[in-house]
């Protein structure tokens, strides 16, 4: 069993096979679908084709069902969803929504236990992740 990823409002699964499925919504209030490997730490992406966004564009991201938006709470460049693993154990990934930027950790009971990406150090409050 491979590790499912839900959307924290709904709780519907938002992965298929080894892509993130989310909306996208940008500055000029253009909507899109974008795609997110399962994998973290793989900063690979797809994104529609009539969806304008460039590196360093802010998006904001959806649930693709209930439209939920799944900013974090505390910083709007950062955002959130759960996964469960193959044990069923839930845990949360907070991830960048700033286009090009790679940052995401993998949060267990309030404690970051996986940090991946070379933009890290944007997020150094040591507290930010309690803030769901």
């Amino acid at each position: 069993m491979e590790s499912t990823f839900i959307c924290p409002e709904c709780r519907n699964s938002i992965n298929v096979n080894d892509d993130i499925v989310l909306i996208a919504k940008n500055d000029l209030g253009q909507k899109g679908i974008v795609m997110l490997h399962t994998t973290l730490g793989n900063y690979e992406s797809k994104f529609s084709s009539d969806f304008t966004i460039m590196e360093g564009d802010k998006v904001k991201m959806l649930c693709p069902i209930c439209h939920h938006s799944l900013s974090h709470s505390k910083n709007q460049n950062l955002a959130k969803f759960i996964m469960i693993n193959e044990e069923g154990k839930e845990c949360y990934i907070i991830f960048s929504q700033i286009y090009g930027e790679k940052c995401t950790c993998k949060i267990e009971e309030k404690e970051v236990t996986e940090r991946y990406g070379e933009h890290l150090n944007r997020y150094t409050d040591p507290d930010w992740f309690l803030w769901f």
